[in-house]
C-alpha cells in the first residue's frame, strides 16, 4: 500500500531573482482549495518561476485571498485565481439555464451554489461549496474560477488515450481525453494505490479504453511512489513535467513541482 503525504506546514520557496522581479511583468496564481491556499509567481514571458508557497487552512483569518493579496507591496501584471470544487456536474453551455438549478441537488447533493463558464471549450459547470468555503474564497477584486475549467483550457487535449491524474492526500482528480476532445473529468475518494488503480481502471472502462494502449501523466504529493504501481497496469506512465510550464531555477530545489502541478497550469 502507498500511503499519500499532505502538504501542512505553512511554505514558501523563494528565488533570490524575486527581489529583482518587476511585478508588472509577473503572474500570481492562486488555487484555493479546501485544505490550504497555494500560490506561485512567475515572469508573464520567460515563465521562469520566482514564488511558490502554501497556507495551510489552520493559519486562515476570515478573508485568506485578502490577506494574500495584502502581502505584497505592488500589483501584478495579472491574477489567475482558481477554485477547487470537488462537487461539480459540466453540460454543455448551450443546455445550461442558469435560473433552474434545483435538479442539481439530486446530482451533487446539494443545490448548486458556484457556476464557471468556459467559453473557449463551451462547458458549463455547477458546483456546490460549503458555505464556509464560499465564504472565504469570495472577493471583490478577482473572479473565482473552476480549477475543472482552467486545466481544460490550459491542458490541449490529446490524441491518443490519455489521463491527467493528480493525486491528492484523500482523493483523485482524473481527466481523460482521446481524439483531441476531452472525454472525462471527476474526482473520487482515494486512499491508497489500490482504490487508486480501480478508479482510473473504471474509467477506462466507461470509455471503452484498452489499458495496454492508455497514457498517464501523473502528478501529486504521492505521484512517485503510485506511479511504479499503475506501471503494472496501463500502457505508458509517466510524471508530470514541470519544464513545460515553468523555468525552475536550482534556487528552487526544494519546491515539489509534482505536488504543485495543477497551479503551475493554471
Amino acid at each position: 500500500m502507498v500511503t499519500t503525504k499532505t502538504l501542512s506546514l505553512k511554505q514558501t520557496n523563494i528565488d533570490p531573482a524575486f527581489e529583482t522581479a518587476k511585478a508588472e511583468e509577473c503572474i500570481l496564481s492562486i488555487l484555493y482549495q479546501q485544505d490550504g491556499l497555494s500560490f506561485l509567481v512567475r515572469h508573464r514571458s520567460t515563465r521562469q518561476l520566482y514564488l511558490a508557497g502554501y497556507v495551510p487552512r489552520s493559519e486562515w483569518s476570515s478573508s485568506p485571498i485578502e490577506d494574500l493579496l495584502g502581502s505584497f507591496s505592488e500589483p501584478f501584471a495579472e491574477v489567475i485565481y482558481g477554485i477547487e470544487a470537488p462537487h461539480t456536474v459540466l453540460l454543455p453551455q448551450l443546455m445550461t439555464d442558469g435560473d433552474d438549478l434545483e435538479w442539481t441537488a439530486s446530482v451533487l447533493g446539494q443545490k448548486a451554489n458556484f457556476s464557471d463558464v468556459s467559453e473557449s471549450t463551451g462547458m458549463t459547470l455547477l458546483s456546490y461549496l460549503p458555505d464556509a468555503d464560499l465564504a472565504s474564497s469570495n472577493t471583490g477584486s478577482l473572479v473565482r474560477r473552476h480549477h475543472w475549467a482552467l486545466q481544460l483550457e490550459r491542458i490541449k487535449a490529446t490524441e491518443s488515450p490519455t489521463f491527467f491524474v493528480h493525486v491528492y492526500n484523500d482523493a483523485v482528480h482524473v481527466m481523460a481525453s482521446n481524439s483531441g476532445q476531452w472525454h472525462l473529468i471527476n474526482s473520487f475518494p482515494c486512499a491508497n494505490d489500490s482504490e487508486l488503480i480501480y478508479h482510473i481502471g473504471n474509467c477506462a472502462e466507461q470509455l471503452e479504453w484498452n489499458r495496454a494502449e492508455c497514457s498517464i501523466e501523473l502528478s501529486g504529493l504521492s505521484a512517485r511512489p503510485y506511479k511504479e504501481v499503475l506501471q503494472s497496469y496501463f500502457g505508458t506512465v509517466k510524471l508530470f513535467k514541470s519544464q513545460e510550464w515553468a523555468k525552475i531555477s536550482s534556487a528552487l530545489k526544494d519546491f515539489d513541482a509534482l505536488a504543485f502541478a495543477t497551479l503551475l497550469r493554471l
